[in-house]
């Protein structure tokens, strides 16, 4: 049954994008990565169809009985569908399936014949008539097999290649497994006294770039997410897709941390989405889930350990699957146990048991389930709860779990870091903490990886993590300062080391660097990111304590041991001083062999120990771990003897710097740690070999090698050798590894190359290596260099002007002016769709070239081009200071656009103007990768490829090449010497594709030939070579095999001999070859066109003559019987995919009609004669239609969806932040008129995120109005000005007296965290007050005895005081709503007064003006008087409806109440405001029956409001603080756990109360409603 309440509320979800960071972060439906997805509302690739295929009967509102047939109806359809949406790969597979022509019936049992217009592809050969040869037939275009040989992610196109898929089967599954198994990790002593032991966190991130270059398993640049806090979690999810990659996996495991898998459903209520999740659980017939087998085997063969399931596909069809999808789990654990290979599932807070999707924001009544116990087992292991928690939904939480015997720390607080900016993030820290400070739910981290926008280079991607994870004190052991936000991780949980058992070794390798260095030297002089060997990183970044200034800690990628860093303290010392660095948490056994062996460098001017603690409190006092280390200017390795700490147990790790003087430009670097009992080199590896090969030219390519490995390996270096030098290409974990660039110098000699790889032990010791040779084939003369590429003058460019909001977050205008693409964050986006940027190059440039990447090209939408944007225009400033256009660009759907300007343009100021942002996806967001421009054109051609290039031997001496991809225009020639100017062949591409050259003949084989491209309008390319096969096969014998499909001819038609082959048969018994007659070295000779009747042709091939008859029959024109259509074929789908109501479009219809004579016609689905019956636009489902045509048919099956959900889950997070901004700094010190533009924004938001029938338009723009708003607070500038000017006071009153009683007060406001702007007024009065120099008055003559002497009064103070009033609630009538209908048409905004006090000496007040600063606005609501008479049917309404009382929810606020209580630190007459009034809110269920009467049931209360406090100064009085103590000693009351469901208290979701009402309140008729609504 459907669900009002759900159907209206059920909206948006987790992060696909992010407004403001806009990251493009959805997963395919499953597997593909969710840059790689498309993932758009409405399904657009073809489904299967087959006769079988039936329609779907759905009433307005089926019931589960006839949901539940409908699924089974679908499961087996749906097994075989794409996944991921708008693949190429499963659209050639549905077109396999689907549009296979039909079988002729025995009457005309010809088979069916493909158009001369189709062609025949070489793939499609057909079969041998008799199995005489044991190889298949050769394609007339020769190819290389092998595939690319970079390995990419693991993903899936349907379920049935899941189900098909078996371990070891991929060509890159050895790449592709993690190699290191999950470390076990120990938890010291707390070092923060606000962490919590129990409390855990979970992080979400998009690990990898998605441009089509990047591997699986690294690559070669350093700005990476090379994630390096891993002591502070839980589990880390791979984001992308199923699969995660092995780098993650293995630096996770080396780290102690699990590594999960994404099993991804859309966020969708699309047919096709919801079969796909109800194909997912589809059962055999024992009741097992196959998919969930699937998923265990996949985790155990490539090493990871569980899923995040990410379901927020809903619909009728979703709805009924809550007990399957826990049932679904619960198997998943008991298959998991059966095979030995235990995983997790962690569950994101999107559907429901019952009700389809719906975020509750915590572990609640209608999601519990997924949670509960089964036995011994439980379906989720972990709950990320949605990013709109509070406190109140947060307790509700912590009783849910309770009740279910669950930890509360199983249930994440998802915090959404990628539209806030990473550790700027506003988050509700009072509702997470409990009044210790302490967490009481774990936290969930989604995109943390965004971070690594916020930063130019990968130097600044470490100093962002730094104040992430430690926080802006920058120590793990503080509190957090109280000008900021950001508590950091540290201060929230407590931190985990793998450093256990009894050897640790680091060299501080954060997996990723500049270069690579070896014992201290450089072995690779270039960038790389290899995350798989990255290292165990200190505990504590950074824990110092020093009795002078400290040492600047950090990593130096400038200088290291091994790997791409070393640890560096540097600064200028002051004098004497001692330094504590203590790096990290341990647990290592020490034994009678333990050693410690250190390298290092520097420090020359002081004494550096390293030191141990042997106590488990971090106290580092037995003398015998203090190891004095010998510095040296160069890298030493230092070995000590630890054996006097035999028995014992070292639990942290610290270096102590002593100074005993000052010292300038200081530094010291900790290039490796090793503390073992194991001094034996690991062994070698064995049976190196170079498995995979494919050349670039003859000095680059790419490799992949192969080796056997040992246990004691912690990972391995590969490296080549060129000249007498060796240098590093990669490290991996793996025993199988990708090299991405094996090279060799221009004057290289011969054709290999030494290969070399060394194992590294775990005790950081390297093996002896193993070598082998790589074979180029070629010598470096035998092909040259392209010239190198254009530069891109972009980078440098800085921004001038913008029309687009601030944003403090990632993903900025900066990002797409650096010119690369190494993340789905290195871009710009924008949730502003349309507007304009100026940058300023750094220096007038004459552009003659400008590039444009767009999502597609980082790997978003790259199917569809749906995000790429689609309008946009380049300005250029002339020299006269006025814009120009020098570019528009109409309707773009391509990932790259590249543009030659119409004519060179210099400038230095340029504009881009986006017009459109997009072409239709639902993620709706600019994105823009890079902008780039160049001041000269690439004038020389590109070369085809190497690896495109495929050589043939033929036999006797004849050879054939095979171009692949070739681009339209091109003019490919080729030579047998590579300075040869003469060619022996030339290829031209009309239309780009394949092309093969005719066969080749030579006297003696040659080992390579030579081949140029040039495209029209440029020069001809460099040169590259192919490698002959060596084949000395002399063809014996030729005969035909099988003719050719057709063997009749009108007259006048031309010979087709697709379908026939030759066997040729080699000397020496070689196994036959089967060749296509169509080859280019088959002749067939004597076919006369004209020639009636039968007609017998010659056949040879290499002019070798071929036996076998080939005989054709030529027919008149008008000659025979009549023919007669056979069958029809669709050879392309119209439109498949409709949102309900939509009208059937038929434009790009086309099938084919196959006539009983073997010819064939193609026709439009809109051609006269047509007919297509079966669509019914107003019901959802699967629909199968039928195309006729001449008394035949063929189907093809459409999808109706219901109208997609609009997405307001950004725009409620902004609600969130907007009212959590009016508690900060940033709005209580804001100008007026910026506090009352948040305010009214934000009702404005409030109002439409209420409105049910907002349009996606108005949520849109509602949600950038409310950002703006926020953007353009100025209270933190305000505040700065404010303090500054406070503490130039506080200052210049303590060079006045500085015992004065103010100087405190002003201290402690200025230390308190949410100071008040009346505050700082009131002090700053004080201070004034205090420096004000004081009246004398002098008595002039003698003081007569009687005389008083004169006084001086206190003069009276004016106290400004500025309060809010509530604003009017009007009601309207309006004829044209049904009675009982209530409609918002003017949101209410609440006033502001002002009013003037003043107070006198003793404390007495006097009101002397009040003044309106802001006139409140009625909140006016339109009630309906529409009555529909019970006899006559109303115009326009069909049916008579019955009147039943119905239920409606009003929201309204709650004044708040101004209290007053003395202070004795106060001056009588004094007033301080201690606490900022909150408005309350309620939400009221009015029953309203037929005539309109309104009866209130009941009231609840959703959030408290908060009284103002105000603190007025009574020094003169005696204040007890008995009465205070008294009410601080009061116990709290403490509710007892009981076995029942938990009171969801007065904090629940409208929706959710109504949902527990339904069944109850039917008689209100809110099922009624619901069905007229439908």
């Amino acid at each position: 049954m459907k669900n009002l309440f759900f159907e209206k509320r059920c909206r948006y979800s987790i992060r696909k994008l992010s407004i403001g960071a806009c990251s493009l972060m959805i997963g395919s439906a499953l597997f593909a990565s969710p840059a790689l997805a498309e993932q758009v509302a409405v399904h657009e690739t073809a489904t299967n169809t087959s006769a079988q295929a039936t329609s779907i009967n759905e009433t307005t509102n089926p019931d589960t009985a006839a949901i539940e047939k409908q699924l089974s109806e679908t499961e087996n359809k749906v097994a075989e569908q794409p996944i991921s949406e708008n693949t190429p790969a499963i659209t050639d597979l549905v077109n396999e399936k689907e549009e296979a022509k039909p079988t002729l019936t025995e009457k005309t049992e010809k088979p069916a014949q493909p158009t001369e217009k189709e062609g025949v592809k070489s793939e499609e050969a057909p079969q041998v008539a008799d199995n005489k040869a044991d190889k298949p037939t050769l394609a007339d275009v020769p190819k290389n097999e092998e595939k690319s040989l970079r390995p990419k992610e693991i993903k899936f196109d349907t379920w049935e290649d899941l189900l098909k898929w078996e371990p070891g089967a991929r060509e890159d599954d050895s790449i592709n497994r993690s190699s290191v198994e999950l470390a076990k990790r120990h938890r010291g002593q707390l070092v923060n006294e606000k962490a919590s032991r129990r409390a855990k966190v979970q992080a979400l991130a998009n690990t990898n770039s998605k441009a089509k270059d990047h591997a699986s398993v690294g690559g070669e640049e350093f700005k990476a997410y090379a994630f390096d806090y891993w002591q502070y979690l839980d589990s880390m999810v791979f984001w992308e897709g199923l699969v995660p990659t092995p780098d993650v996996i293995d630096a996770g495991h080396r780290n102690g941390v699990p590594v999960y898998g994404t099993l991804f459903f859309n966020w969708s209520n699309s047919i096709a989405d919801q079969e796909k999740f109800a194909a997912a659980l589809k059962q055999d017939a024992d009741g097992t889930f196959p998919i969930a087998r699937k998923l265990v085997d996949l985790a155990k063969y490539y090493g990871f350990d569980g899923y995040f399931i990410n379901q927020e596909t809903t619909g009728e069809l979703v709805e009924p699957l809550g007990e399957k999808m826990r049932q679904f789990m619960l198997y998943t654990k008991e298959y998991a146990a059966k095979v030995n290979h235990p995983i997790k599932y962690a569950w994101y807070d999107a559907m429901t048991y019952k009700y389809g999707r719906y975020h509750e924001d915590g572990l609640g009544d209608y999601n519990y389930q997924f949670m509960q116990k089964e036995g011994d087992k439980v379906p989720a292991d972990q709950f990320f709860a949605n990013f709109n928690w509070n406190k109140e939904k947060n307790d509700h939480s912590v009783e849910m779990a309770k009740w279910l015997e669950r930890s509360q720390y199983d249930v994440f607080a998802g915090l959404e870091l990628q539209q806030g900016g990473s550790y700027k993030t506003k988050v509700n820290w009072d509702a997470l903490l409990d009044e210790k400070g302490k967490l009481r739910l774990s936290l969930g981290l989604f995109a943390p990886d965004t971070i690594t926008s916020l930063g130019k280079t990968g130097e600044d991607y470490h100093k962002n993590e730094d104040i992430f994870f430690t926080g802006y004190q920058g120590d793990p052991t503080a509190q957090k300062p109280g000008d900021k936000e950001w508590y950091g991780i540290a201060n929230l949980v407590a931190d985990r080391t793998p450093a256990v058992g009894r050897t640790f070794t680091t060299s501080f390798n954060t997996g990723h660097g500049r270069k690579w260095f070896v014992d201290g030297k450089v072995s690779k002089d270039s960038e790389w990111n290899y995350r798989s060997v990255s290292g165990v990183l200190p505990t504590w970044r950074w824990w110092q304590t020093s009795t002078g200034e400290k040492l600047r800690a950090e990593y130096d990628f400038t200088d290291a041991y091994n790997g791409g860093n070393s640890l560096k303290f540097s600064g200028d010392v002051a004098g004497k001083t001692d330094q504590d660095v203590n790096l990290y948490s341990t647990k290592l056994e020490v034994t009678e062999k333990t050693k410690l062996r250190v390298a290092h460098k520097g420090g020359k001017g002081s004494k550096v120990y390293m030191a141990f603690s042997t106590t488990p409190d971090y106290k580092f006092e037995d003398a015998a771990a203090w190891k004095e280390l010998t510095l040296s200017d160069n890298w030493t390795n230092e070995e000590f003897d630890l054996s006097s700490l035999a028995g014992k147990t070292i639990y942290a790790v610290k270096l102590f710097f002593e100074h005993e003087g000052a010292v300038k430009d200081y530094q010291f670097n900790l290039g490796q740690l090793t503390i073992s009992d194991n001094h034996q080199a690991p062994q070698a590896p064995t049976g190196l070999s170079v498995v995979k090969q494919s050349l670039k030219n003859a000095q680059e390519a790419e490799a992949v090698v192969q080796f056997a490995g040992n246990q004691d390996a912690d990972f391995y270096e590969v490296y080549e050798k060129d000249g007498d030098n060796w240098r590093l290409l990669t490290g991996s974990s793996a025993s199988t590894i990708y090299l991405p660039k094996v090279s060799r110098s221009a004057n290289a000699t011969g054709t290999t190359q030494e290969l070399k790889v060394v194992a590294v032990g775990k005790n950081g010791l390297r093996s002896e290596a193993a070598t082998a040779s790589f074979n180029w084939g070629m010598t470096v003369q035998d092909t040259t260099l392209p010239r190198p590429l254009a530069k891109n003058i972009v980078p440098g460019a800085t921004v001038i002007g913008s029309t687009f909001p601030n944003t403090e977050g990632g993903e900025g205008i900066e990002g797409m002016l650096n010119g690369t693409i190494t993340s789905l964050s290195d871009k710009w986006s924008s949730a502003q769709l349309s507007g304009s940027v100026d940058i300023r190059l750094t220096q007038p440039r004459r552009v003659v070239r400008w590039v444009m990447d767009h999502a597609g090209a980082g790997g978003e939408s790259v199917n569809d081009g749906l995000m790429n944007t689609k309008d946009f225009d380049l300005y250029y400033k002339d020299a006269d200071g006025e814009w120009k256009l020098a570019k528009e660009v109409r309707g773009n759907k391509a990932h790259v656009t590249d543009i030659t300007l119409d004519k060179p343009i210099t400038a230095q100021d340029w504009r881009l103007k986006v017009i459109t942002s997009d072409n239709g996806t639902p993620w709706k967001a600019i994105r823009i990768y890079n902008w780039k421009m160049y001041e000269t054109l690439d004038t020389e051609s590109q070369n085809i490829p190497m690896a495109k290039v495929a050589a043939r031997s033929l036999g006797n001496h004849q050879v054939q090449l095979g171009f692949s991809d070739v681009p339209a225009g091109a003019t490919i020639t080729v030579y047998d010497k590579a300075d040869s100017q003469t060619p022996i062949a030339t290829l031209k591409s009309e239309n780009g594709g394949d092309l093969a050259t005719a066969p080749l003949a030579f006297d003696k084989q040659p080992n390579l030939l030579y081949y140029r491209t040039q495209l029209p309008g440029k020069e001809i390319s460099n040169t590259l070579a192919v490698a002959i096969p060596q084949d000395e096969r002399k063809i014996a014998a030729v005969s035909l095999e099988k003719g050719p499909k057709k063997t009749v001819y009108k007259e006048g038609e031309k010979l087709d001999l697709r379908g026939g082959t030759l066997r040729v048969q080699y000397e020496g018994g070689q196994a036959d070859e089967l060749i296509n007659l169509t080859h280019s070295g088959v002749t067939v000779s004597g076919y006369d066109a004209h020639q009636k009747g039968e007609q017998k042709l010659t056949v040879s091939y290499l002019g070798l003559p071929v036996t076998g008859d080939l005989k054709v029959q030529v027919t008149g024109q008008d000659e025979g019987k009549p023919k007669e259509v056979a069958g029809l074929y669709i050879t392309q789908k119209p439109k498949t995919d409709y949102l309900v109501g939509e009208q059937l479009d038929l434009a790009e219809g086309r099938f084919g009609v196959l006539y009983d004579d073997e010819t064939e016609e193609s026709h439009a689905f809109t051609d006269q004669g047509v007919e297509i019956t079966g669509y019914d636009a107003q019901k959802t489902g699967r629909q199968t239609l039928t195309l006729h045509y001449k008394g035949h048919t063929a189907e093809f099956d459409v999808l109706v969806s219901p109208k997609a959900a609009v997405n307001d889950e950004y725009l409620k997070q902004e609600i969130t932040a907007a009212q959590g901004r009016q508690s900060t700094l940033a709005y209580t010190f804001s100008s007026e008129d910026k506090q009352a533009a948040l305010v009214e924004k934000l009702n404005t938001a409030k109002a439409v995120a209420e409105n049910h029938n907002a349009s996606q338009e108005e949520v849109n723009r509602a949600l950038n109005e409310l950002k703006q708003a926020g953007t353009d607070l100025d209270g933190n500038q305000r505040y700065q000005t404010a303090r500054e000017e406070l503490e130039g006071l506080l200052e210049s009153v303590r060079e006045k007296d500085s015992q004065a009683e103010l100087i405190e007060q002003a201290e402690t406001l200025l230390a308190s965290e949410m100071p008040t702007p009346q505050a700082f007024a009131d002090m700053k009065e004080k201070l004034n007050k205090k420096l004000a120099p004081t009246e004398e008055r002098h008595h002039v003559g003698s003081m007569e005895p009687n005389e008083v002497a004169p006084t001086v009064e206190a003069l009276p103070e004016l106290v400004v005081e500025t309060e809010t009033t509530a604003f009017e609630r009007q009601e309207r009538p309006n004829s044209e709503l049904l009675k009982g209908q209530r409609r918002v048409v003017q949101v209410g905004v609440e006033g502001q007064v002002r009013r003037f006090v003043e107070v006198d000496g003793r404390g007495k007040r006097t009101l002397r003006s009040t003044e309106v600063v802001k006139e409140s606005i009625s909140e006016i609501t339109e009630v309906g008087t529409k009555v529909l008479s019970s006899n006559q049917p109303a115009e326009g309404v069909k049916d008579l409806v019955l009147e039943t009382p119905k239920l409606e929810i009003e929201e309204g606020t709650v004044s708040f109440k101004r209290q007053e209580r003395p202070n004795a630190a106060l001056l009588k007459g004094q007033r301080q405001l201690v606490q900022v009034g909150v408005e309350g809110q309620v939400r009221r269920f009015v029953e309203v029956d037929a005539q309109g009467k309104r009866t209130l049931h009941s009231t609840e209360v959703l959030k408290e409001a908060l009284p103002e406090i105000v603190e007025v100064g009574t020094k003169e009085e005696q204040v007890s603080q008995t009465r205070d103590q008294a009410l601080s000693a009061a116990p709290a009351k403490v509710e007892e756990v009981s076995k029942e469901l938990p009171n969801t208290g007065a904090t629940r979701d409208a929706s959710l109360v109504a949902l527990g009402l339904l069944g109850v309140m039917s008689g209100y008729g809110l099922l009624a409603g619901k069905k007229r609504e439908d």
